[in-house]
């Protein structure tokens, strides 16, 4: 079965722990990303599933298998890098082919292998241009093509979009997902682009510091993270995330002081928070309405920058110095210097303690 599995996975370099006690598992057909910021220990974590660093300590499962003490070789496992690492010299056919060759397979065996995965990816034709012939784009196919042509029992990709353009980017994500969900294996991706993420997962693990921060499908690493950090990275614009203080509690609905504004929210359902108490609030941008009257319930403060967006403008509102963001339609015609009322939308309102982490429903 193509699983991959670490349990209490730690890599110290030194006095560094860059790895810290991670436990994943990633079952067969599942697409997991390792999502975080520059230096968090997503890449050597994947590094020591590859069998390219040793662990200090914990184990590392491929198919329910101990591999601990196995070479890369012998992990049964196909990884495409980020920097391709295609062979110069060789064509697209003699680069798919090269996994191929401890594989002890007729000549005509290694063709019908090479054509299948030229007809996946849309190489055929180009199977006999060598790397310098081709587009940031096709490079990226044939190196995807060169993990797949095995048949390993998982695939590692290590920030496989990093070097694509915008546009180029948008096509690959749909190809490598679509192919991925055809070969129906565990996968594991590194990146530090949340799109590519949350478009290409079926699960996601955000990283800081060497510690799994969280692990969910995107939708719910959106819609309901668990601390600030998550809340914060993830998401573009970056959520607000703003002191409060609780001056009444009625059930569901809440009224906070931000900003030294009085401001009442209703959470649909009960919180369990205390009156007087200190919390983080997190709304956002998309979590506002513009409304015209400046009602117990809304947000008030006068419009310092307006950046277009296409459609969609990103509107600074400054409130006692202190400035937060909403993204609203360029229909609404604002203007800087404008005083603005907005209704965060129920429901889309986030509450943490003052240690980060979320305060769920009751």
């Amino acid at each position: 079965m193509s699983t991959i599995e670490l349990q209490h996975l730690t890599k110290a370099f030194g006095d560094l722990i860059a790895v810290d006690n991670v436990s994943l598992k990633v079952e067969e057909n599942e697409v997991l990303c390792l999502l975080g910021p520059s230096g968090c220990g997503k890449t050597t974590t994947l590094r020591m599933v590859a069998g390219l660093e040793v662990a200090t300590s914990g184990d590392i499962f491929i198919g329910n298998k101990n591999v601990n003490n196995l070479d890369t070789r012998d992990r049964n496992l196909a990884m495409a890098f980020q920097f391709y690492a295609l062979y110069p010299s060789l064509t697209v056919a003699e680069n798919l082919a090269n996994p191929l060759f401890a594989e002890n397979l007729s000549s005509e065996e290694v063709k019908k292998k090479i054509l299948e995965v030229a007809d996946i990816l849309q190489l055929r034709d180009i199977v006999n241009r060598k790397p310098h012939q081709l587009a940031e784009g096709e490079k990226q196919r044939v190196a995807v093509g060169r993990a797949i042509i095995r048949d390993p029992e998982c695939f590692l990709f290590d920030e496989p979009l990093s070097r694509l353009d915008v546009q180029l980017r948008e096509q690959m994500r749909g190809q490598i997902k679509e192919v991925l969900s055809d070969l129906k294996k565990a996968t594991v991706i590194v990146t530090h682009d949340q799109l590519e993420a949350l478009t290409m997962a079926t699960k996601i693990a955000v990283m800081r510091d060497g510690l799994i921060e969280q692990v969910s499908s995107p939708h719910d690493i959106f819609a309901k993270p668990n601390n600030t950090f998550v809340a914060g990275f993830i998401g573009t614009p970056q959520m607000n995330i703003l002191d409060c203080n609780i001056i009444e509690i009625n059930s569901s609905i809440i009224k906070l002081k931000i900003l030294e504004q009085e401001v009442q929210i209703d959470f649909i359902t009960p919180l369990s928070v205390n009156k007087n108490d200190s919390y983080f609030i997190g709304i956002r941008p998309r979590s506002f309405e513009l409304v015209d009257n400046n009602a117990s319930d809304n947000f008030s403060g006068k419009v310092d920058l307006i950046e277009n967006m296409g459609s969609e403008i990103l509107v600074h509102i400054k409130i006692n110095e202190f400035t937060f963001r909403s993204v609203q339609s360029r229909s609404k015609n604002l203007n800087v210097g404008d005083i603005i009322n907005l209704k965060p939308k129920k429901g889309q309102v986030h509450i943490f303690n003052k240690n980060g982490e979320v305060i769920r429903n009751e």
